[in-house]
């Protein structure tokens, strides 16, 4: 996400994040991406995320090479230990936000997906179907 901050920055949207630990358990997640800045939502219960229809993942997902690569790639380039488990089983999404209206919704299909997220921040007269 941090990669990204300019092009979401162009587009004028701003950034927050809810995450499923406590405040205490993210601050040094998001301090080491370069994030620490950002709005967050600490939310251990997991309540945003069902209210945004976001599920459990499939053991297909946390198995996948792609996922276990980017995990160890994480923990080597930024010293990142392993998430806790409840976390890795949640399926993340990303959502514009405006309001009480969701405008664009991007629900992994796979823990290890990386949506365009400029491009999704972006409103236009067609946008993608995802």
């Amino acid at each position: 996400m941090a990669a990204h901050r300019a092009g979401l920055a162009a587009t004028g949207t701003p950034v927050a994040f809810v995450h499923g630990v406590s405040e205490e358990e993210a601050a040094p997640w998001l301090e080491q991406a370069g994030l620490a800045d950002l709005p967050r939502v600490s939310d251990p219960d997991r309540r945003h995320y069902e209210a945004f229809g976001l599920g459990k993942a499939p053991l297909s997902s946390l198995l996948s090479p792609t996922l276990l690569t980017r995990g160890a790639v994480c923990a080597l380039r930024h010293g990142a230990g392993p998430q806790p488990a409840h976390l890795r089983a949640q399926m993340p999404g990303v959502f514009l936000v405006h309001g009480d209206r969701v405008l664009r919704a991007y629900r992994h299909r796979q823990t290890s997906d990386r949506p365009d997220y400029v491009d999704l921040a972006r409103l236009d007269p067609h946008p993608p179907v995802f």
